[in-house]
């Protein structure tokens, strides 16, 4: 396909980030343009590991240390949250009043759960949300789990979103780490799982590669 006709279909706003990148090079630009399709679509397994399993090991703890499958309903900060999630799920699939705990808990966005590890939380919620962590190393603090899960979030936000996640490769790769060290804590073998079914280091060479070729310019502007 023609470059002109790329451009249309995909955007020259869209496009824009990857053409300041190669110095106007369109044949580079839509190159790594698909190769940043290609990674996003290699982390995938990751980002779903990662989101299913907190999810699951954070209703299983706090079900059991409060004591209560509804446990969800303690959090102030975000009544008005699972409030609208209830009206909806009743109005849309004509449910009784009460809805059942399992049903509520995989309605609950991914931003939800990482916002349990957040200071505001803490006092309350942080001796349960440890226990979906059996593995974590004891020298990382509440505040550094909540800085690599809400970074997780960013990087899964950018990726649903289609937006760039290669214009900064540091940034990615360390994000690539913060799953890892996220999986480990939360059961060793989730990382073994995950990487069988992905290629992102491999991909992640060759953007490393790609960014050092003589068409690159300065992208700080693009951090």
């Amino acid at each position: 396909m023609q470059h002109e006709a790329l451009s249309v279909l995909i955007s020259e706003q869209r496009l824009s980030t990857y053409y300041k990148m190669f110095n106007g090079s369109k044949h580079k630009a839509f190159e790594y343009y698909q190769l940043n399709i290609q990674i996003a679509q290699s982390l995938y397994p990751l980002l779903l590991y990662t989101e299913v399993s907190l999810r699951n090991l954070i209703h299983h703890s706090c079900s059991i240390h409060f004591k209560n499958d509804d446990w969800f309903e303690l959090c102030t900060e975000q009544k008005d949250r699972i409030l609208r999630i209830e009206s909806t799920m009743r109005k849309k699939n004509n449910l009784p009043i009460k809805i059942l705990p399992d049903a509520i808990i995989a309605e609950l966005t991914f931003g939800f759960w990482c916002s349990l590890y957040n200071k505001s939380n803490a006092r309350y919620f942080w001796k349960p949300l440890q226990y979906a962590f059996p593995y974590l190393d004891h020298s990382m603090k509440r505040e550094r789990l909540s800085f690599k899960l809400n970074h997780i979030r960013r990087l899964r936000n950018r990726i649903y979103h289609y937006e760039p996640i290669c214009n900064d490769l540091e940034i990615l790769w360390q994000n690539y780490l913060n799953m890892m060290d996220v999986l480990k804590a939360m059961n060793p073998e989730l990382i073994e799982w995950a990487k069988a079914l992905i290629n992102f280091e491999q991909l992640y060479k060759k953007a490393k590669t790609m960014r050092s070729d003589k068409f690159i310019t300065d992208a700080s502007c693009l951090k």
